[in-house]
């Protein structure tokens, strides 16, 4: 998935390390050769250059995030939308090189946007989908690196192991009380330059999304252009909202959370997390400062 990921495991048991080591990353290159769109092997890429308008059968853990996202595109009103994909290589932030350095133009962003669109995506049974529009193509990029994390947590749950921690590109999902006894020590961004907040992480999952790594230099926007692109507006979001931190059950549902908190913004994101009591920091920025905005669910777990 373009990054890294490491496995941290306390354990009295004593085990063959090479062995733990070759389990969980043949879990992540089996499910990144299932879920990138960037490699010319994997089957969502593949998927993607089918313009068959039959169905098709895919791989459970595929399809599975792909009914996910759906449930996220409705509870969202349209904001986390897979579909996306078209606008993010227009951007330049996709697998389409000719596109890193420049801009799009308005008639072109109107263009990639009649390709977008859940409604222009069946979900069957049995592990099928099926491309009402031929052309449409999938970006899981909003819940992939959680949903792998959790495919590796799984790894480690059956080979026993009741402590462990395990990030993916600055993704984290942790079980059992880690080294010290009380959590596992992770620090959370906030979108500042080096700043960071610590918490002790105990079977639960957090994600970071942002604008302040990933984004190039827009002079006709107030804020340079994000990989965040907001499918309703067809643009990197402009909002002062720069980076948000979102806690669950699973790291697929922090992730996904994250990405689409990320294009809310924190006034339609924070109704959303108090009616769903979502675990969430929303992090603005305000000339040089960084404020922070919280639910009630998150002020609680910080308590405990």
């Amino acid at each position: 998935m373009g990054t890294t990921w490491k496995v941290t495991v306390r354990t009295p048991q004593t085990y063959e390390l090479h062995e733990l080591i070759d389990a969980v990353a043949s879990k992540i290159k089996e499910s990144e050769t299932i879920l990138s769109h960037w490699r010319p092997d994997a089957e969502l890429y593949q998927f993607n250059q089918n313009v068959s308008p039959s169905p098709v059968s895919i791989h459970p853990l595929m399809h599975e995030l792909i009914q996910h996202a759906q449930q996220m595109h409705a509870e969202t009103d349209g904001a986390f939308d897979i579909t996306v994909a078209p606008l993010v290589n227009l951007w330049g932030f996709g697998p389409i090189e000719q596109t890193r350095e420049s801009l799009p133009t308005k008639a072109e962003i109107e263009q990639a946007q009649t390709l977008v669109g859940m409604e222009h995506l069946e979900i069957l049974l049995d592990h099928q989908v099926k491309k009402k529009l031929p052309t449409l193509q999938l970006d899981l990029s909003g819940s992939a690196k959680g949903a792998i994390i959790d495919e590796v947590c799984a790894v480690l749950d059956e080979e026993g192991f009741q402590h462990y921690l395990v990030e993916i590109g600055g993704e984290l999902r942790a079980k059992g009380n880690g080294v010290e006894g009380e959590g596992w020590r992770v620090a959370l961004e906030d979108g500042s330059e080096g700043k960071m907040t610590l918490v002790k992480l105990q079977d639960y999952a957090v994600a970071t999304s942002g604008t302040y790594r990933l984004n190039k230099p827009n002079p006709d926007a107030p804020k340079p252009a994000s990989h965040l692109i907001d499918p309703r507006t067809g643009s990197p979001v402009e909002h002062d909202l720069v980076a948000v931190n979102v806690f669950a059950q699973t790291a697929r549902d922090a992730d996904a959370w994250a990405t689409a908190f990320m294009i809310l913004g924190s006034n339609e994101g924070m109704k959303i997390a108090h009616k769903r009591g979502i675990v969430v920091r929303f992090c603005i920025q305000k000339g040089g400062l960084i404020l922070y905005r919280s639910s009630l669910e998150y002020n609680k777990l910080m308590r405990k």
